[in-house]
């Protein structure tokens, strides 16, 4: 049989049988390649969230409701402590004692996590009112 193809190629008539072992090679280069880089393309891009200053007053926390949580995920609203449940227990239970009205503002520590405070918007949004924010520290 070899011999039969190098008859062929010596007369000048084309030959039909590709090696693709050089091409699968450089395939299976690429693939591993773009597996281990792709990864890294994601994790590389620089985040940097907006700063800024409050032009507006500070809100008026005296016609307000000002939770207050420490990192110990003790909410403290005009002196009561309160805990997620008990808080939950005490909008449902006491409904004549909170205003609705009013806006709640929230005052969070630093080490509290988002999932916390979610739990504790959701939970004076379900319980009625209408308006929950966020306090900051204002930078100067």
């Amino acid at each position: 049989m070899r011999k039969f193809r190098h008859a062929r190629r010596l007369r000048g008539e084309l030959m039909s049988e590709i090696n693709i072992t050089p091409f699968v090679d450089v395939l299976l280069v690429l693939l591993v390649s773009f597996l281990i880089s792709a990864p890294l393309l994601t994790l590389a891009l620089p985040i940097q969230l907006p700063k800024g200053k409050l032009k507006e007053h500070a809100p008026d926390y005296e016609n307000s409701i000002l939770a207050v949580v420490n990192k110990n995920h003790q909410i403290s609203i005009d002196q009561e402590i309160f805990s997620l449940n008990s808080l939950a227990e005490s909008l449902t239970q006491n409904t004549s004692v909170w205003e609705k009205n009013l806006p709640v503002y929230l005052q969070m520590d630093e080490q509290v996590t988002y999932g916390t405070l979610m739990k504790l918007m959701l939970l004076f949004k379900n319980a009625g009112f209408q308006q929950v924010g966020l306090v900051i520290k204002q930078d100067f």
